[in-house]
């Protein structure tokens, strides 16, 4: 516990930290696919093929269990320097629509709380600037602007510090199942020098 609370003033401002919100904000694959999916199944509907949602549906679960593994290898490579290798043989199909349907709901609660970091935190900092009502205001903090402020910036600072921990940790956890999942730690290229 303490190692935690020594790591926290320091993780917002290191640069593994923003490598992993912009990892996480950045778009995922599964997100993605929803938007699209949205689209492609109410042009269907719309043309009177209502009978092709289930075919369409499925057609983009085959391709993301085929596509998605590749995509997150090179997402966590490019943003994170992370190589996940390749899964050889048995199971690599299946390997990838189970990491699929967990990193949907990974990436989902991962890209809340990368965007719910940087929304609160910078509201909650700048409540003087950004949010500010007449009074009397019903906001939390007392019926005086000073209490206001204050809880609103105590709060920005907790956001601040505590955001950045959650965040690199469900970062650790989305790239754990995908080694298990989608391939091994591939092994890293010799560095020159």
């Amino acid at each position: 516990m303490s190692r935690v609370l020594r790591e926290l003033p320091r993780l917002p401002f290191r640069r593994r930290t923003w490598a992993s919100v912009l990892y996480a904000l950045l778009l995922p694959l599964a997100l993605g696919l929803i938007v699209v999916l949205q689209y492609v199944m109410q042009a269907a509907q719309d043309s009177g093929h209502e009978e092709l949602g289930p075919m369409i549906l499925v057609a983009a679960l085959v391709l993301v269990a085929v596509a998605g593994p590749g995509f997150q290898r090179a997402r966590a490579r490019f943003w994170l320097g992370e190589p996940i290798g390749r899964r050889r043989g048995q199971g690599r199909l299946a390997g990838g629509a189970v990491f699929f349907v967990v990193n949907l709901l990974l990436d989902t609660l991962l890209f809340a709380a990368a965007a719910g970091w940087l929304i609160v935190s910078a509201r909650n900092l700048s409540y003087p600037v950004w949010g500010w009502r007449p009074y009397p205001d019903p906001a939390w903090g007392g019926p005086y602007p000073i209490g206001v402020v204050a809880l609103h910036f105590a709060g920005g600072v907790i956001a601040f510090f505590c955001g950045p921990w959650v965040i690199t940790r469900l970062v650790g956890l989305q790239l754990r199942l995908a080694r298990a999942f989608i391939g091994p730690s591939a092994e890293r290229p010799p560095t020159a020098g």
